[in-house]
């Protein structure tokens, strides 16, 4: 599948498209993390995905894109809510970590709560492998129109777990969180966005994010040649 949009130092991958389509074309484990949050049919108002699902629905549109993300990442992280009993019967996550939103509360199948359990699936190894991930809250009015948007320290946090996690794919990008953080901290990135309009504001963000991390780099230095070395 032919990407959507490039970055012009070829550091960003995104594509306008649906992730059971797109997942497919990576390469088996040529991804070195998956961070994610996806859909969990719990009713947000998503412009063009119907957000209501069953338990019995959701599981089996997970058993989908859930294979496809282990197979094409050496780790996937997925933010659970509610969901991680269904995740476990597709496929045993190895360890579990809980990002904390203080005093904020998140909506979940289960009801209301201020915390939100992150799945770990593969053989990657997290530097330390801590038990809770804190994030700031960004406010929804600073993302776009998406109605679930994640702080950048959401998608940081894991991240930055895994040192040697060079390549990140979201196959859910949403409003572009996760590329944004993958731009700070100076990794590749791919993203996977089904919703034209979402598409577009995570496209923004990054692109904005670059321009901002190119004008932070230092200059380089022109180095002045001897004359032995001109000639």
């Amino acid at each position: 599948m032919i990407p959507t949009w490039t970055s012009d130092c070829g550091t960003v991958t995104l594509y306008c498209g649906d992730c059971l389509d797109v997942l497919p074309t990576l390469e088996a484990g040529s991804v070195d993390a998956v961070v994610t949050d996806p859909p969990y049919g719990v009713g947000f108002k998503y412009a063009s995905h119907d957000d209501n699902m069953t338990p019995e629905q959701w599981q089996e549109w997970a058993s989908k894109w859930l294979p496809l993300c282990i197979n094409a990442a050496k780790t996937v992280l997925v933010t659970g809510q509610g969901r991680l009993p269904q995740l476990a019967r597709i496929a045993p996550w190895k360890w579990l970590l809980q990002w904390w939103k203080p005093a904020a509360m998140g909506r979940s199948p289960v009801g209301f709560n201020e915390w939100e359990p992150i799945a770990m699936y593969g053989k990657g190894s997290a530097a330390g492998k801590p038990d809770v991930i804190r994030a700031c809250i960004v406010p929804q009015e600073d993302i776009g129109e998406h109605p679930c948007p994640k702080p950048i320290g959401w998608a940081a946090g894991q991240i930055e777990l895994f040192p040697n996690a060079r390549k990140v794919c979201d196959p859910f990008m949403g409003s572009g969180t996760t590329g944004v953080a993958c731009v700070r901290l100076g990794r590749r990135f791919i993203g996977i966005e089904i919703d034209p309009g979402y598409f577009e504001t995570a496209k923004k963000r990054i692109k904005e994010e670059l321009r901002r991390v190119a004008f932070l780099e230092p200059k380089k230095r022109e180095v002045q040649r001897t004359l032995l070395e001109a000639t």
